[in-house]
């Protein structure tokens, strides 16, 4: 009787459990690189790891509620928020600076250019409105040449009622940097 019942206790339980855990990415590594094969003497755009406000770099997918940041139940992000975004920036700035490789790799030489962005803001909140505000600077390896800075703020709406749809709207929000960055930066 004992085991019967712990059976049933088991299959009762099982039923209340929560829904699997989902792991997310901004969809860097489906956007195509340098399609053509570039010379060896192309110049390298070294893209180097994204800074996040503390609180934001982590697994977990938040949403703001005025003051208070909600975590996720059951999605997270499949690395540090700082790596999807510095992957996800290199991915279209090897898309539109056909004529650089663009890496996140460390260099054993000097790439060409570095790209160095900060995050200061990056916020969802609950009724879809989605905030970035990023300074940028492009340091040339020549030192006699100028850096260029750039700032930015950007703004998105989407549906934040599902993981995917946060998801989907950190990703506008990271493009749009992507964007003005690849259009206000010199090419080769």
């Amino acid at each position: 009787m004992t085991r019967s019942a712990a059976l049933l206790a088991f299959v009762l339980m099982s039923g209340c459990a929560a829904p699997p855990m989902q792991f997310y990415t901004l969809g860097a590594p489906a956007i195509a690189q340098n399609s053509g094969t570039l010379p060896a003497s192309a110049p390298v755009l070294n893209v180097s790891h994204v800074t996040l406000p503390d609180y934001l770099d982590s697994q977990d997918i938040l949403i703001r509620h005025g003051d208070q940041l909600d975590r996720s139940p059951n999605g997270r992000w499949g690395s540090r928020l700082s790596q999807g975004v510095t992957d996800l920036l290199a991915a279209h700035l090897g898309q539109d600076w056909p004529g650089y490789v663009v890496t996140t790799q460390p260099l054993a030489e000097t790439p060409a250019l570095r790209l160095a962005v900060n995050i200061s803001r990056l916020d969802l909140d609950s009724s879809g409105q989605g905030a970035l505000t990023a300074d940028w600077a492009l340091i040339p390896s020549d030192e006699h040449q100028p850096v260029q800075r750039g700032r930015g703020s950007f703004i998105a709406q989407g549906a934040v009622t599902t993981d995917s749809g946060k998801v989907a709207l950190t990703r506008t929000l990271v493009e749009q940097l992507a964007a003005r960055i690849a259009s206000t930066s010199p090419r080769p």
